[in-house]
C-alpha cells in the first residue's frame, strides 16, 4: 500500500501547516486594511459554469471532473466569483472581495507547481478601471511586503499585443494561440517562444511580434513606444496606471514587460505578474489582470472587473517553510510530577488560557524529564511544573526552556513573566 499523497499533492508537517496559517493570516490582514470583504464559495462547481463560453480557454483541459460529468473542482476562484456576483446583482458597487483557499489543476507537477494549490485572491467588481487595477496591484504588493519578500511587478496590457497582431496581419482565430505561446516565455525562453509563434503565424509576422517582446529601455520609453507605435489611447491609460501606482509608495520594482500576458483567456486588457528577486525562482508567485467580459458570460450585463491571486505554495517554498522551527502555537506546557497533580495542573492551564497564553497541558504518563524533552522538541518557550509543593501553596514553577532559569511564582506573576 502506497501511503504517499497523490502526485502533485502533499502533506504538510505541523511546522509547515502552522506557517501556512500565519502567512495566510498576514495576507488577510493586509487585504482587510485595504477594505476588502470576504465571501465563501463551494470547491465544486457545475462544469457548465467552469467552462462557460470557453472562459478559461485551453486551460479547461486541466479541470478535475467528478464522476458523472456534471461537476468539477474549481480551477480558480475567479470563475466562482463571477458566478456568485451574477447570482447576487444587488451587491453594492464597487464590490471588493478577498478569498484564501484551495483550487485544483490537473497539470504535470514540477518544482513550485502542484495540482492542489492554495491561493490568496482579491478582486474588485465595478469602479473605474485604472483605479481598481492600481488598488489590486498595491494590495497584493503590500501583502508581499508584509511577508518580507523583495518582489517585481511585471505589467502589460493585452490590447498592446492585440494591436500589434492586428498590424502584423495575424488572423483573429490564431491570436489566442500566439498569446498562449508568449505566456510560456519563462519556461521555454525567447527562442522557444519564437519557434512556437513562427509555427502559428509564419516567420515574417513572428519577427515583428518577437521583436516587440525584446524591447528594452525604461518604463517611460516603453510607454512612448505604445503611444507612438501601437495605440495612443492604450498608451495613455497605461501611463496613467503607472502614475497612480507611484503614489502608493510600494517597495517593489514596477516594470513594463510586453511578454506578460497571463495564460487564461478571460483577461481583456491589463495583465500583471509578481516575481521575487531571485535567480533560483523561474516562476511567478502571483498574477492577475482585468476581465471585463467574464461576468457577462453568466447572464446580464458586463461589468468592469479586475483581480489577482498570490500562490501561497510557491511563496511558502521560497520562504523555506519546511525549515520553520515553530511547531505549535503553545507558549507554555504545564507539566505534572505525578498523576495526583493533574487536577491542579488543569486549573493552572485554565488560568493561563484565560489570560491569553496558548497553553498545552501534559496528558501523558511520562516522567518530568520526558515532558521537558517534549517541550524542547516543539520549541515551546516555557514549562510550568506542578508538584505536591506547588499544588499545596497554589504556586507554579516556571522554567524558561531557552536559558534554563526557574522561578516559583504565583499564577498572576507567572502569567506576567510569560507575557513579558
Amino acid at each position: 500500500m502506497d501511503l504517499n499523497p497523490p502526485k502533485g499533492f502533499r502533506d504538510l508537517m505541523p511546522n509547515e501547516a502552522l506557517m501556512m496559517e500565519e502567512v495566510s493570516g498576514k495576507i488577510a490582514d493586509v487585504f482587510r486594511l485595504f477594505g476588502f470583504c470576504t465571501i465563501d464559495t463551494p470547491m465544486l462547481e457545475r462544469l457548465e459554469i467552469l467552462r462557460a463560453k470557453d472562459a478559461i480557454g485551453e486551460e479547461g483541459k486541466l479541470i478535475y471532473e467528478i464522476d458523472g460529468g456534471e461537476l468539477g473542482l474549481r480551477y480558480d476562484k475567479t470563475v466562482s466569483l463571477a458566478r456568485f456576483f451574477a447570482n447576487n446583482r444587488d451587491l453594492p458597487l464597487p464590490f471588493k472581495r478577498y478569498s484564501i483557499g484551495k483550487s485544483w489543476r490537473r497539470e504535470e507537477p514540477q518544482k513550485l507547481r502542484y495540482r492542489e494549490i492554495t491561493q490568496a485572491d482579491i478582486d474588485i467588481l465595478g469602479g473605474e478601471s485604472v483605479y481598481a487595477d492600481a488598488e489590486v496591484i498595491a494590495a497584493a504588493s503590500s501583502a508581499l511586503e508584509a511577508l518580507g519578500l523583495k518582489y517585481i511587478v511585471k505589467i502589460n496590457d493585452r490590447r498592446i499585443l492585440d494591436a500589434s497582431m492586428e498590424k502584423s496581419g495575424v488572423p483573429k482565430e490564431r491570436r489566442g494561440e500566439v498569446l498562449h505561446a508568449i505566456d510560456k516565455l519563462d519556461k521555454i525562453g525567447i527562442d522557444g517562444v519564437s519557434d512556437l509563434v513562427v509555427g502559428i503565424t509564419g516567420k515574417e509576422k513572428a519577427e515583428t511580434l518577437i521583436g516587440m517582446l525584446s524591447i528594452g529601455g525604461s518604463n517611460e520609453e516603453k510607454e512612448g513606444y505604445v503611444t507612438n507605435s501601437i495605440d495612443k489611447e492604450t498608451g495613455k491609460q497605461f501611463a496613467e496606471l503607472l502614475d497612480i501606482l507611484s503614489g502608493y509608495g510600494l517597495k517593489g520594482n514596477i516594470a513594463v514587460d510586453f511578454s506578460t500576458v497571463r495564460g487564461i483567456d478571460y483577461y481583456t486588457s491589463t495583465a500583471f505578474e509578481f516575481w521575487v528577486e531571485s535567480k533560483d525562482v523561474r516562476s511567478a508567485i502571483g498574477g492577475g489582470g482585468r476581465y471585463d467580459r467574464l461576468i457577462g458570460m453568466y447572464g446580464g450585463r458586463e461589468i468592469n472587473a479586475t483581480g489577482t491571486a498570490l500562490g501561497l505554495d510557491r511563496i511558502l517554498d521560497i520562504l523555506e517553510f519546511s525549515k520553520s522551527a515553530k511547531h505549535t502555537y503553545a507558549r507554555c506546557v504545564v507539566c505534572t510530577i505525578k498523576a495526583a497533580n493533574f487536577a491542579y495542573a488543569s486549573k493552572v492551564a485554565k488560568s493561563f488560557r484565560e489570560a491569553g497564553i496558548n497553553t498545552e497541558l501534559n496528558v501523558s504518563n511520562r516522567n518530568i524529564a520526558n515532558q521537558l524533552d517534549y517541550a524542547n522538541s516543539l520549541n515551546i518557550r516555557f514549562a510550568a511544573i506542578v508538584g505536591d509543593a506547588e499544588q499545596k501553596e497554589g504556586m507554579v514553577k516556571i522554567r524558561d526552556m531557552v536559558n534554563g532559569n526557574e522561578s516559583v511564582l504565583g499564577i498572576d506573576d507567572a502569567i506576567a513573566l510569560m507575557k513579558r
